[in-house]
């Protein structure tokens, strides 16, 4: 770990690693693709910590990982994780198959795209113009990010206010809020990377800076989901509500 997105690695890792025994608990799929979703973002910052190390001009295949998992895919699977909670196990089931069947087709455009890699030895060229902005990679890392923020936000956001109206589990509200807040603080690290890129004001540290972004939005996340199942937050009111809901343990 040299830099502040090889912490945002480690985090999600052990995120990862908790979700996934929570999913080997009780084999819900929602735990499955958020564990998945983890895993991604993982690598994903793995890939740009390496690249601010080594640099991504001479790597340019580490960049191909970096934009496919952190651009595209990552906020996508936490975002299916959260559709099985929220929505039908038929809704939720076909949008896993699209999902995949369009990972595979961006997966291979991300690698046969031509990428300009004098442009990945600045920030601005990382975040916007190594690809091209028509290419089918460039074209769903907006599209995938809008909806995934949209669905995994949106749906913790939703159940939070569920549990806050009812009055009971505390723990459960407060891991929504969290998962909700950290969700918006990365997304928020990227939106600040694309306007960078947009008015040309990237400078050296701007990798570091997204990296703080990741670092503390999955801290927060990771604080929140651990927070389930606390004594000190749990209502010895019973709760009414069904047991689907983003940050059901």
């Amino acid at each position: 770990m040299t830099n502040l997105a090889g912490l945002a690695a480690l985090l999600s890792l052990a995120f990862a690693l908790v979700v996934a025994t929570r999913w080997l608990r009780s084999h819900r799929p929602s735990f499955a693709f958020w564990t998945l979703g983890l895993l991604i973002f993982a690598a994903a910052a793995s890939a740009q910590s390496l690249g601010e190390s080594q640099g991504f001009e001479q790597h340019v295949a580490l960049f191909r990982v970096f934009y496919l998992l952190g651009g595209v895919l990552g906020v996508i699977y936490l975002a299916l994780g959260t559709l099985y909670l929220v929505a039908p196990r038929r809704v939720a089931n076909v949008s896993a198959l699209v999902l995949l069947a369009l990972t595979v087709v961006v997966a291979v455009d991300a690698f046969a795209e031509p990428v300009d890699a004098a442009r990945l030895a600045t920030p601005c060229g990382l975040f916007g113009g190594a690809y091209s902005s028509a290419a089918l990679v460039a074209l769903a890392a907006v599209l995938f990010n809008i909806v995934g923020t949209l669905v995994f936000v949106g749906g913790a956001a939703w159940s939070g206010w569920r549990f806050l109206r009812e009055g009971t589990h505390l723990d459960r509200i407060v891991c929504n809020v969290c998962l909700t807040a950290g969700a918006l603080v990365i997304a928020a690290g990227f939106s600040v990377a694309k306007i960078a890129t947009a008015t040309g004001h990237c400078t050296v540290g701007s990798l570091d800076y997204l990296g703080a972004y990741e670092a503390i939005g999955m801290a927060v996340m990771f604080v929140g989901f651990l927070s389930l199942g606390s004594s000190l937050l749990r209502s010895p009111r019973r709760s009414t509500l069904p047991r689907a809901g983003v940050g059901t343990p």
